[in-house]
């Protein structure tokens, strides 16, 4: 469990950057975790998961984020969304295998 436990969490301009407890370094888009939202209202609704209303997203910019319990982090953006919980483990998942962020049970 300690590999999904993050040490230091920052971001810039394009990237969220975290360091986990293991030491290991991962840096996620921010663009695409943004046009990849877990949350029902980006996903297109709580009746499908297939039609995603943020394909127009062209550029976005992290204001804040805050941590859910010990799983997740809640990411502010600059078009006022923050409803996305975007967990841990999906994040080193994709980290270790070397793909974009991407929600779990999603393919990319």
């Amino acid at each position: 469990m300690l590999e999904t436990i993050p040490d230091q969490i920052s971001f810039d301009e394009k990237n969220l950057h975290i360091r986990w407890k293991d030491g290991k370094e991962c840096s996620y888009d921010l663009l695409r975790m943004r046009k990849m939202c877990p949350c029902a209202q980006c996903r297109g609704g709580h009746e499908t998961t297939a039609k995603r209303v943020t394909g127009s997203i062209q550029e976005i910019q992290l204001r804040s984020f805050r941590k859910v319990g010990r799983y997740a982090l809640s990411l502010l953006w600059s078009d006022g969304h923050d409803l996305g919980i975007y967990t841990y483990d999906s994040m080193r998942q994709s980290c270790d295998q070397g793909i974009p962020y991407t929600p779990a049970g999603e393919e990319g």
